[in-house]
């Protein structure tokens, strides 16, 4: 498959090369294949209803905007939020391969302050991994390209949304900065979080800032949420799940 992948590259170019792979990727996932590979997506299903509000940070190339599309409806609704130039140019064009209407891209990346900031899609075995995009300045690693993007303070982008149920977070080791001025409008809706949580110093800080806020940290295990202990919060779990506790 990395031959495959690196053959494609080198045939297509960068840009028709994402192009190509998230066309496939969301071909197979809308046709029900790979539900294995990713439980995280397929459990969409049991938990977007019709008419959800839901926010996608770190969109990337669109598979789980699209996803939530589809469940949320015509009178759901879908922020797509990716700061990179060429994955939000392909987002809009999947898009509208695809007919979807209720998703509002929004080109920035979110955090701390109204700035802007370097990104860089990095290289790992050879391979350009688009969906491990990130801040520059968390990490040494060799980057494919880097990006100067906008960077939008989330409790500011989303001051006036009236109704939120779902937010999918996915930042590569960026998600205690997103989630700590995103904090007002969470405690707004007290929308399900799921998020990717890398690292054990921000997987805390994640856990410990939703927990005061009435949240409760689950993980996904044989399609039902099954609620995490201490113990099990600092393992190697990467992918949890937060509902509030009423």
């Amino acid at each position: 498959m990395k031959f495959f992948r690196k053959l494609i590259l080198k045939l297509v170019g960068l840009k028709a090369y994402y192009i190509i792979i998230s066309r496939i990727y969301t071909s197979l996932t809308a046709s029900g294949f790979l539900k294995k590979k990713y439980p995280e997506l397929f459990y969409l299903q049991k938990i977007i209803k019709p008419g959800f509000v839901c926010i996608d940070i770190g969109a990337n190339l669109g598979y789980y905007s699209t996803f939530l599309s589809r469940l949320a409806g015509a009178e759901g609704k879908v922020y797509s939020v990716e700061p990179i130039p060429m994955f939000v140019d392909l987002l809009r064009l999947n898009l509208r391969a695809t007919g979807i209407r209720n998703v509002e891209v929004m080109p920035y990346a979110l955090g701390e302050k109204n700035m802007v900031v370097n990104m860089g899609t990095p290289v790992v075995d050879g391979l350009i991994h688009h969906g491990m995009t990130k801040v520059a300045s968390l990490s040494d690693e060799k980057y494919a390209q880097q990006y100067e993007v906008e960077m939008k303070v989330p409790d500011e982008l989303f001051a006036n949304l009236q109704r939120l149920d779902f937010v999918k977070c996915d930042v590569e080791g960026y998600e205690h900065f997103v989630f700590t001025n995103m904090i007002k409008t969470i405690n707004r809706f007290h929308p399900l979080i799921q998020t990717e949580l890398n690292g054990t110093d921000g997987r805390q800080k994640v856990v410990s800032l939703l927990t005061a806020s009435g949240y409760k940290a689950h993980r996904l295990s044989d399609e039902k949420l099954i609620p995490l202990s201490a113990s099990e919060i600092i393992s190697n779990i990467s992918d949890f799940y937060f509902i509030h506790q009423p």
